[in-house]
């Protein structure tokens, strides 16, 4: 075992009875899991590279509407709530309006600042502000990953498919309303993220607040919520802690003061669920939407059938996703990588916890839009499996993060695995996802088959010049 193997391995917790395991936990925990991200100053080139990233994985998600374009268009709770409350109502008014039983505060704010507009530009104002949302949160994955991966590479992988998730868009295609699936795995990576600089210990609890203010399902982090301040408890953690229930009180009131109209009596089966995470979302996070027969529900959350010509070809995708998943835990068991297993084993089990939690007290569908987080945090749970050799972390022999030399330098002199080899893995699995990615690039729904905005408009104002002059 080279000394680099052993870096990466999990340290190990400290003593062996009960008392000595909690007291030896938090570091654990820090070492391990939430690590301190790199003290680099933020210069102007790391700001600008991050609007670049924004702009570009904006661009890229808004490109993937056909039809009339993402810019041209708006659907489902976009135009039928948010727009149409914003238009016609005050502000406050539309910010303290919940839909479906939860405040969408962030999506509300946004429409109430494109009808400040000429209102021919407010589908285009709320998708890209949709889409712009897509790469922050694709942003904070590459960021916070950054202890964990180390690899440039590595950390695009992980943060990339949150612009081109290959599934979903049935349900969800650059609109607000359902941002939130996306910022569900960015809310993974921001708990996991402790920042050095001064912006990002700004923005960690402003983008928790925004995110739980208009979703209440990043109450499923709990756990790993309690897991970061058990590791760290700088004002930083503590105030994305207050902001995060803050946020979930405020989406709780809605039930207790009786606003919500959502059925409190619905309970699917965790079994039946975790079936169709092997049988549904696993499938399509590996082979796409569109191989596995389609969505499988409408934009409105009905079932439809599955477009499938060939059941056997069908099953044999369904087992050879399953088989992937598993030949990948084999060749992370066998260290035939540099796996991080406490960073693919968080992100598996909250990648079911998510799917599970999201179908539980709801009907028996499984919903295109609740497979995306789950998705995300699979391709999480995989790159962290395949973290090739040589990617190592930058740790002292003691196993402090961050206080020795790099560890290639270390390993000056060892031995060392070919890089073409080491890196076979993982770009195996970059190839699949892109090329995945790319057939299912370009979205076919609802939104793509219907009238432009423009001609909506256009078709309004000639409805009502018959009216008023017969």
């Amino acid at each position: 075992m080279t000394w680099q193997t052993k870096a990466d391995a999990p340290l190990p917790l400290a003593g062996g009875g009960g008392l000595s395991w909690l007291s030896g936990l938090p570091e654990w925990l820090r070492s391990n899991l939430f690590r301190q991200s790199s003290g680099a100053r933020l210069t102007w080139r790391r700001v600008l590279a991050g609007v670049l990233f924004v702009i570009a994985g904006a661009a890229v998600s808004l490109a993937r509407t056909s039809g009339p374009g993402a810019l041209n268009s708006t659907w489902i709770e976009d135009a039928g709530n948010f727009l149409q409350d914003a238009l016609n109502q005050p502000v406050l008014t539309t910010l303290t309006s919940p839909v479906n039983g939860y405040y969408e505060v962030v999506p509300r704010a946004v429409s109430a600042v494109a009808v400040a507009f000429p209102v021919a530009w407010a589908p285009g104002i709320m998708s890209a502000a949709a889409a712009a949302q897509y790469a922050l949160f694709g942003l904070i994955a590459y960021i916070a990953s950054g202890p964990h991966l180390r690899s440039p590479w590595l950390r695009l992988l992980v943060a990339v498919p949150a612009c081109v998730v290959p599934l979903g868009y049935s349900q969800v295609n650059n609109d607000l309303a359902t941002v939130q699936f996306i910022a569900l795995y960015g809310l993974f990576w921001l708990l996991l993220w402790r920042p050095a600089t001064t912006a990002g210990r700004i923005c960690a609890p402003l983008v928790m607040l925004g995110a739980v203010l208009t979703s209440i399902l990043p109450v499923f982090f709990a756990p790993l919520m309690a897991a970061r301040l058990v590791a760290d408890r700088s004002k930083t953690a503590i105030a994305v802690a207050v902001c995060w229930a803050a946020g979930l009180l405020a989406q709780w009131s809605v039930q207790l003061r009786g606003m919500s109209n959502r059925s409190n009596d619905l309970f699917t089966s965790p079994l039946w669920i975790l079936g169709n995470y092997v049988t549904r979302a696993v499938p399509r996070a590996i082979f796409g939407e569109l191989a596995l027969g389609g969505p499988g529900a409408n934009y409105r959350g009905s079932p439809i059938p599955l477009s499938i010509p060939n059941m056997a070809v069908h099953e044999a995708l369904i087992w050879g996703a399953c088989a992937i998943v598993v030949a990948v835990v084999v060749i992370a068991l066998g260290k035939l990588t540099a796996p991080h297993w406490p960073l693919a084993v968080t992100a598996l089990v909250f990648s079911v916890l998510l799917f599970v939690g999201e179908i539980v007290d709801n009907w028996p569908i499984v919903q295109p839009r609740y497979v995306i987080a789950p998705a995300l945090l699979l391709y999480t749970a995989i790159v962290a499996m395949l973290r090739p050799r040589g990617v190592a972390d930058e740790v002292s022999p003691a196993g402090a993060p961050g206080s020795g030399a790099p560890a290639t330098a270390a390993l000056a002199g060892a031995w060392r695995w070919p890089v073409v080899v080491a890196w076979t893995p993982v770009t195996v699995f970059a190839l699949l996802l892109a090329v995945v990615a790319g057939f299912n690039f370009r979205v076919v729904n609802t939104r793509s088959e219907s009238p432009s905005w423009k001609r909506r408009r256009h078709s309004r104002k000639e409805h009502v010049h018959e009216a008023r002059h017969g």
